[in-house]
């Protein structure tokens, strides 16, 4: 398995360590419930090198991402972040990302571990005719990510760096113990926080400082299970479970990021031909009404008759009841749902999501 240049100090903090997409990677220290707890409260600390970095830069840049991205890549600030799809001839979900706007021809895509190397093969694959170079910053790349209502102090404290200017979906270019980074006003949980891009060679000083400056507000190094409830939470999605290649944006409910005024798009066609339909199956929230935790493939049930199935499913340690998100048939009623866990039926309802709403 591949490990992260922070592999060693997660060993020493006495992380539980699991296979994650080929990983070997944090998954609680102490504590699924308390680490999530403190994101919530305080602040967190997460390693997220595993994900991907990809660089594509060139004259062409622009008009090759037109092609490759379902928006208008001009219309994306210098130093701006935007959450988007890379999508396949039909429309379906190769995977979802993160693209920053690096400067006027150079752009940064922050892909799913699991789909770093289809990705680098598809981009590459489609950039012939364009002045454009794809390049696979990942091995030299290491992410951090700081989430909670403390992250700007600590940061404050840890890195010199006054957060309040910086604008949500932003970023600022930085240097610390004389290596550039970018820190960008993002994240994954829904609280207040940051995203870290530094030289894997640099990252265990910088997870240090971050550390030593965070113990006075409760910081806790957190592993990828707090990291699945916090999303959940907010009803952000998983690759691989929510969606992929099967599924389009408007089964999924993210038709805001798709832009038909890009003629360009892969997967545009088909789309525009059923964006004004009705998809056959629809994500939803799920919320249950009493005992039951939702897990991934669990069926969903409506008067006893099979309506959709469970994506993400887990116990929610803020609200104390078990969320799931899942795709439920279009037209399903809202009465008498339940959720199937080990062979018994458990009552559910409908909820909007996110799940949780940051005070």
């Amino acid at each position: 398995m591949k490990h992260t240049e922070l592999f060693e100090k997660h060993k020493a903090l006495g992380a539980k360590l699991m296979e994650f997409n080929g990983w070997e990677m944090p998954i609680e220290y102490s504590g699924i419930i308390s680490e999530h707890k403190a994101v919530r409260r305080a602040a967190g600390l997460f390693d997220v090198s595993h994900m991907g970095t990809i660089e594509v830069g060139g004259r062409d840049s622009q008009a090759f991402l037109m092609k490759m991205l379902p928006f208008r890549p001009d219309t994306l600030s210098v130093d701006r972040v935007r959450y988007a799809f890379l999508l396949n001839p039909a429309g379906g979900i190769k995977d979802d990302l993160i693209v920053f706007r690096l400067n006027e021809e150079r752009f940064l895509l922050v892909v799913n571990a699991s789909n770093t190397e289809k990705d680098l093969e598809w981009l590459r694959a489609n950039a012939a005719g364009f002045d454009a170079v794809v390049i696979d910053d990942s091995p030299d790349t290491s992410i951090l990510a700081l989430q909670g209502p403390f992250s700007w102090d600590i940061v404050k404290k840890a890195l010199g760096i006054d957060p309040v200017p910086i604008k949500y979906h932003a970023f600022i270019n930085s240097e610390f113990e004389g290596t550039g980074y970018i820190l960008s006003k993002t994240g994954y949980t829904g609280e207040k926080g940051f995203e870290i891009y530094i030289h894997k060679h640099t990252v265990g000083r910088m997870w240090d400082a971050i550390m030593d400056a965070g113990s006075e507000y409760g910081l806790l190094p957190c592993g990828l299970g707090a990291r699945d409830t916090l999303r959940l939470e907010m009803g952000y999605l998983l690759y691989g479970n929510d969606v992929d290649e099967a599924t389009n944006p408007f089964e999924a409910g993210y038709s805001g990021v798709l832009d038909f005024e890009n003629t360009e798009f892969i997967g545009r066609e088909p789309l525009a031909r059923i964006k004004d339909d009705l998809p056959e199956k629809k994500l939803a929230g799920l919320m249950m009404t009493g005992k039951g935790i939702p897990r991934h493939g669990s069926l969903v049930r409506a008067s006893g008759l099979e309506a959709g199935v469970v994506t993400s499913g887990n116990y929610s340690p803020s609200l104390r009841i078990g969320i799931a998100l899942g795709y439920l048939k279009t037209g399903t009623g809202t009465e008498d749902l339940t959720i199937e866990v080990h062979g018994k039926r458990f009552e559910a309802r409908l909820s909007d999501y996110p799940f949780y709403k940051r005070k």
